[in-house]
């Protein structure tokens, strides 16, 4: 499918000396995406929702002083682009913004307009000689705290049954489910989701797992007759099901197109029973709906 790039106006790269006009600014030196150069004031944060031409789709804006950083995607296959440009004057009136893939390719521009009913503008696309509208209006942040209809996974390829928030999208590829929360401020950080994998029965080829008597052992390279530099897996039963953490690891916090913002958190169960060994894991935010995910397992019958 066709991704839909925004480009508005590409940003001056910085010099080796910098400009008169930026001595004495502060700037912020912990967000994603690293597409501008954000100031520290004044800031907000928008959530826009609406329409690019005959695309429905979802965006988010950060604002620091003249530049602005976001990403929107496209709700039919919420294929993330990162944004970055500027503020045109100093009130909030018309932005303009570059939208990149995760290769950092550029396709397009949006040039636009703030008022009280969201965002107006103009799409241009840079592989095609036309123009599309721009009609977004200012929503509430989504939800991504599982609040709400739940939905249930059933598929005879997998070994278990689960259920997910209804608002989250949910691919499958193979042994691995993906599920991503709607909120796309989420989406300027890489690995913010929760991924489901199945995989053969613990063993050192396929996982840092390894079972010593009635105890398990997990980190890199672990053996049960060298388990000092291992950590301890807790590990619990319910219903046929064995479960373990295994969380206590490092969880590096990556840009979406590039950066890092060195560590951060998340959440790691792992369900295995007979041949079944299936990892559930989220970094980020989605991280806190691990456990009620693993909670809704099911063996399939």
């Amino acid at each position: 499918m066709r991704y839909l790039l925004v480009t508005v106006v590409v940003l001056c790269s910085a010099s080796a000396q910098e400009p008169a006009q930026n001595i004495g600014k502060q700037y912020q030196t912990a967000f994603c995406p690293k597409t501008a150069e954000l100031e520290v004031a004044p800031s907000r944060k928008y959530w826009f929702e609406g329409t690019i031409g005959q695309k429905h789709v979802r965006m988010y804006l950060e604002r620091g002083g003249g530049a602005a950083v976001g990403a929107f995607y496209d709700t039919a296959d919420w294929s993330p682009l990162t944004l970055g440009g500027r503020w045109i004057d100093e009130g909030e009136g018309a932005v303009e913004l570059i939208a990149r893939n995760e290769w950092d390719f550029e396709g397009g521009s949006l040039k636009g307009e703030l008022s009280g009913r969201g965002l107006s503008g103009v799409w241009s696309s840079s592989k095609e000689e036309s123009q599309v509208g721009v009609h977004l209006k200012e929503v509430e942040q989504p939800r991504c705290d599982g609040k709400g209809a739940w939905k249930s996974f059933e598929d005879r390829n997998w070994p278990i049954s689960f259920s997910y928030p209804a608002s989250w999208h949910v691919s499958v590829s193979g042994d691995s489910v993906s599920m991503v929360c709607p909120d796309p401020s989420l989406m300027v950080y890489d690995g913010y989701e929760i991924d489901i994998t199945q995989r053969p029965a613990a063993n050192n080829a396929t996982t840092d797992f390894v079972q010593c008597g009635d105890k398990w052992i997990y980190g890199y390279a672990c053996q049960c007759g060298d388990a000092k530099r291992c950590k301890t897996a807790p590990a619990s039963e319910r219903d046929g099901i064995t479960i373990l953490n295994g969380d206590d690891r490092d969880w590096p916090v990556y840009c979406r197109g590039g950066g890092t913002l060195g560590g951060g958190s998340g959440r790691r169960e792992i369900l295995t029973f007979g041949d079944a060994w299936v990892v559930v894991e989220g970094q980020g935010p989605p991280a806190e709906l691990v456990e009620r995910i693993v909670g809704t397992a099911k063996k399939r019958r």
